[in-house]
């Protein structure tokens, strides 16, 4: 069908421009790869802007990999005796659970966070993946593992029980309606 024959109206969309392309695919995956959220959670990342171009970071992930980053340098930079490992493994614990009590408070209050603390509670926690990876003790690597996980886990598990709650209210709710209106 040639673009004269073709006609659109006012509220269609024209297929064609919806057409998704391996390049695309691959623009797509390494956005969601630094950034982690869909376009309209962008305001989660920190923007670098390059001749015109905006590229996104996740800020906490970026806090994290520079705390990271920073931690193992300065350790080693100063030689920091990380001796008695059981007190820099708490210590290390405390600074992660920085980012955990941020995250968790953000995800199951009303809270909301900002890219600024985002970006300083994944640095303490980067820096505390630092010390318990230059301890290099794995019975610590698998504490704080199973911590991460298990908070995750947690929150995971609370979301789907509200979600789950709030569905069955409104069902009950529909139902009700539906019953009101057939009598």
């Amino acid at each position: 069908m040639s673009d004269e024959q073709r006609v659109v109206h006012e509220d269609e969309l024209d297929p064609e421009a919806f057409e998704w392309n391996r390049k695309d695919d691959v623009k797509e995956g390494l956005h969601m790869l630094l950034s982690h959220h869909p376009p309209s959670l962008y305001g989660h990342c920190l923007r670098v802007s390059f001749r015109g171009r905006s590229l996104y970071f996740c800020g906490r992930c970026t806090g994290i990999y520079s705390g990271l980053g920073l931690g193992i340098i300065l350790l080693v930079l100063f030689q920091i005796d990380l001796n008695p490992e059981w007190f820099w493994f708490l210590f290390s614990v405390i600074l992660g659970f920085t980012t955990v009590v941020d995250w968790v408070s953000q995800r199951l209050t009303p809270r909301k966070t900002t890219n600024h603390i985002r970006a300083v509670t994944g640095f303490c926690s980067g820096f505390g993946l630092a010390i318990i990876f230059l301890m290099g003790n794995l019975f610590y690597m698998l504490v704080a593992l199973s911590i991460m996980a298990g908070s995750v886990g947690i929150v995971g598990l609370i979301e789907n029980r509200r979600r789950t709650k709030s569905l069955t209210v409104m069902r009950a709710k529909f139902e009700a309606e539906d019953a009101k209106d057939e009598e």
